[in-house]
């Protein structure tokens, strides 16, 4: 199986998988091989073999923190995170030193929704590992949906201290800057994260979202049009900058045949069933002067479900402005 494990890391996926394959044919026993043959087989775009491998790995061995955890890791991959933290867990009860596996289901509580929970266990992490910096950033993670974003903003400046060119990291704390209205220093964590990887498209929306609240749709525009060329087939990208074309009050940045564009494309990609975007494609046809087609589409936004009680009369005050020939202007 040594060789196996070499064949995988230096990318033989194939040839690692034929020596495991061999391996299991004369003893069916091992463990070990099946977790390995797991990590080849999510290597090889298989990860339900993946998954049946770690599934015969802990049936063989339940007693090995290690089995539990590899069948967490692609439950947690998979989008199963229910399943994931119950596995993490059991790997914590036979092995409570596990700082991986702690990290692991902190991750999977935190996307269930549950942060305090998530919270304790990276909080013993620490406790375990002060070293482990890992945590820090899972931490701020728990306390931001938690809505402790203060809390947040500690763990992920702690973080960075330790990892300056991390630019999740740098992402991630400038969504919770904006949280706490310090959209100035959003922009600076935002930018920085953008230098350090230029396709991060997160860093673009959020940047143009502070740029508007901080009155400079023109440099939004920008962001907001860099992330609708980085993922052409994401439809907020489109929407937000559609919205921003046809809505601002500054003169010279309304633009109302891109803002059709961009809002048609929102639509087509969310199939014509978006209330939202078809709020903002409405409001792109009234400032190209299309009135009559804006009130039609506006109608049939606020036939679907979506607005908020807020918003859905918010949106009714749209139709009437359209219905009199008039565009609609964000406050």
């Amino acid at each position: 199986m040594d060789r196996a494990v070499c064949l995988e890391r230096i990318g033989e996926t194939d040839l690692a998988l034929q020596d495991l394959n061999a391996a299991l044919a004369m003893e069916a026993t091992l463990a070990g091989a099946f977790r390995e043959r797991a990590r080849v087989y999510l290597k090889l775009g298989n990860p339900d073999l993946a998954l049946a491998d770690v599934a015969e790995a802990v049936k063989m061995d339940p007693a090995g923190a290690v089995n539990w955890q590899a069948r967490a890791e692609i439950e947690a991959r998979l989008g199963q995170h229910r399943q994931a933290a119950s596995d993490y867990g059991q790997a914590v009860k036979l092995d409570p030193q596990n700082v991986v596996a702690r990290h692991g289901r902190a991750s999977s509580l935190t996307i269930l929704g549950e942060p305090e929970r998530a919270i304790e266990d990276l909080d013993e992490v620490l406790r375990i590992d002060p070293n482990y910096v890992s945590a820090l950033l899972a931490r701020g993670e728990a306390q931001a949906r938690a809505g402790r974003n203060d809390e947040a903003l500690k763990d992920y400046s702690a973080y960075l201290a330790a990892n300056p060119d991390d630019a999740y990291g740098r992402f991630r704390r400038g969504v919770a800057l904006t949280r706490l209205k310090r959209d100035e220093d959003a922009v600076s964590d935002f930018s920085e994260s953008i230098r350090l990887d230029a396709r991060l498209l997160s860093a673009y929306l959020e940047r143009g979202r502070a740029y508007e609240r901080l009155g400079r749709p023109e440099r939004a525009v920008l962001d907001l049009s860099e992330a609708a060329e980085l993922a052409p087939r994401f439809a907020p990208a489109h929407n937000e900058l559609a919205w921003l074309l046809a809505t601002t009050r500054q003169e010279g940045v309304r633009n109302g045949k891109k803002a059709v564009e961009h809002a048609r494309a929102a639509a087509e990609l969310s199939g014509w069933s978006n209330a939202g975007v078809l709020d903002t494609y409405a409001a792109a046809l009234a400032e190209a002067g299309e009135f009559a087609e804006a009130a039609s589409w506006q109608a049939k936004a606020l036939e679907l479900p979506g607005f908020s009680a807020q918003a859905r009369d918010e949106a009714r005050r749209r139709l009437e402005l359209y219905r009199a020939g008039k565009p609609y202007r964000a406050p």
